[in-house]
């Protein structure tokens, strides 16, 4: 969420219901916020609660993999992953995915482009994003000259593969399959109850596609094993403290017992620009949630055309990125600015041509505005912070501005876009970070894990490219509608009916909106 917020203000442990607003009262955006953070929060703990981690409905039920001569198809249809609702809107390609741009060394695609002999494990990955008028310009209202109002977050889902030969501890043998299924075949035998029939069955068929083509010593690798060395967020952990050395002495600037030195209120961001681990990864921060943002329009040399410059200043350091880098995880070039002048950004003419190329292939190209700045205590590697972690003998905090520390705990694996917020409040002169009383009841700063961006995963099948052929094994979870009218024996006909139902929602929908449109004229 790199917007203009005061902070994000919904936290699950204190299980508010709903936000009240109240007559007179200031009107905050952290409060409209809140309140569709909590419905959000019920809508998709329901949903898990009933489907489990992932399924797919078996009436318009999407990501099913499909070969099409040497290409693999992924259908169109929805799917439900942590809660979240996954919709892919028309049949695609893997190697074609709307939101996710394949990397040049994405193994499947490679194999299958040299016909390679080889097994991939293959699953969803979806996640948040954050959009604004720069990455889709239709949000702003041409009416009022397209001021720049809310933002949106959208759901991406992005069907990625691994080998199997990297999947490690996650595979079973066909004799361990084999008893898995005699004990779903004795549990079908005793039981009456229809849905649990299907249940059953289903578990059995996703067991016995994994036993397709399989020799009896084979190990086949199960469908949820590579799931588990994948993390939502990072295994990482940061803590963010005010320097209890630092004081303020000219009470007219703000008050003596002040400790954060900032004349503003700010909403600190702390994210990640190089992943790994300590000794490579690095960070960059923004006094102003990494709002401060613009079109890259184009340039030559050292020279950017920008929508806008308001907000950026010489020696500033800036990220050139763009809508590819931001799906494929990957970090943007920083780079430092010389000037400022019109519409125009320039860094120096020593940067190196390498790091500031225009590109008409570039997507949605952004400049965005950081705040780390080199110092005697602070050197910056690539134009950011290099991450040092800490150990319980030796902590070392990082200075960002104004009294404000931060430190990273040991045997992080960071994730470049891994992001961390810190409020910054002159009225307290204090930062916003929880704590814990330690032996002496005195407040301890808690090392928090990131606040996103968070993965959630599903997994869908084994691909196998043998003798130019795709062969798959599926993994795909199923569920039908509670609705007695949908039973058992009843689903094509409740796909049918459900698809006629959408297909008139949608005409209903779209009538509507030409009326509006019609009577705006």
């Amino acid at each position: 969420m790199k917007d203009d917020f005061t902070r994000d203000t919904f936290d699950p442990s204190k299980h508010f219901s709903r936000v009240l607003m109240q007559q007179g009262r200031v009107t905050l955006d952290a409060d409209h916020n809140e309140q569709t953070d909590i419905l959000l929060h019920l809508l998709r703990t329901l949903t898990r609660d009933l489907l489990g981690p992932y399924a797919a409905p078996s009436a318009e039920g999407g990501f099913k993999l499909t070969a099409n001569g040497a290409a693999l198809t992924i259908s169109a249809g929805r799917m439900y992953v942590d809660g979240i609702l996954v919709e892919n809107d028309e049949d695609c390609d893997y190697t074609k995915q709307l939101d996710y741009p394949l990397p040049d060394n994405d193994p499947l695609a490679t194999a299958l482009l040299k016909t390679l002999t080889s097994n991939f494990w293959l699953y969803l990955d979806v996640w948040e994003r954050n959009i604004t008028w720069i990455e889709d310009d239709s949000i702003r209202e041409k009416a009022l000259n397209g001021p720049d109002t809310c933002a949106r977050s959208k759901v991406v889902w992005q069907v990625k593969a691994i080998s199997t030969d990297t999947l490690g501890q996650t595979t079973g043998t066909t004799d361990s399959i084999q008893k898995q299924l005699s004990v779903l075949k004795q549990e079908l035998s005793q039981t009456d109850n229809e849905d649990e029939q299907e249940q059953i069955e289903r578990q059995m068929q996703v067991l016995e596609q994994q036993l397709a083509g399989a020799s009896p010593t084979q190990s086949v690798p199960t469908c949820d094993g590579p799931l588990s060395p994948l993390s939502g967020l990072s295994m990482a952990s940061m803590t963010a403290r005010l320097d209890p050395g630092q004081q303020i002495q000219d009470p007219c600037l703000t008050s003596p017992a002040s400790q954060y030195r900032g004349a503003e209120n700010q909403l600190y961001r702390v994210e990640v620009h190089t992943p790994g681990t300590a000794g490579t990864a690095t960070f960059k921060w923004s006094r102003d949630n990494g709002s401060v943002a613009t079109t890259w329009l184009g340039g030559s040399g050292n020279d950017f055309q920008v929508g806008a410059t308001r907000g950026f200043a010489s020696g500033s350091w800036v990220e050139l990125g763009d809508d590819t880098l931001d799906l494929q995880g990957q970090p943007g070039t920083l780079v430092k600015l010389a000037k400022v002048d019109g519409g125009v950004l320039s860094v120096n003419s020593s940067t190196p041509a390498s790091l500031t190329g225009w590109s008409d292939d570039y997507v949605n190209p952004r400049i965005r505005r950081w705040n780390q700045q080199a110092s005697d205590a602070q050197q910056l590697v690539a134009g950011a912070i290099p991450i040092t972690e800490s150990l319980p003998s030796a902590p070392v905090w990082i200075d960002l501005e104004d009294g404000i520390q931060v430190m990273f705990a040991p045997g992080g694996t960071y994730r470049t876009g891994d992001y961390w917020l810190i409020p910054a409040r002159v009225a307290t002169g204090q930062i916003e970070w929880p704590s814990t009383p330690d032996s002496n009841n005195n407040p301890v700063p808690d090392a928090l894990a990131p606040d996103g961006i968070e993965h959630h995963y599903a997994p869908l099948g084994f691909v196998n490219w043998s003798n130019g052929t795709l062969q798959f094994r599926a993994c795909r979870c199923e569920f039908s509608p509670i609705n007695s009218c949908f039973g058992k024996g009843s689903i094509a006909a409740g796909a049918q009916l459900l698809k006629t139902a959408n297909t008139r929602a949608t005409l209903s929908a779209e009538v509507q909106r030409t009326k509006r449109v019609s009577k705006a004229k």
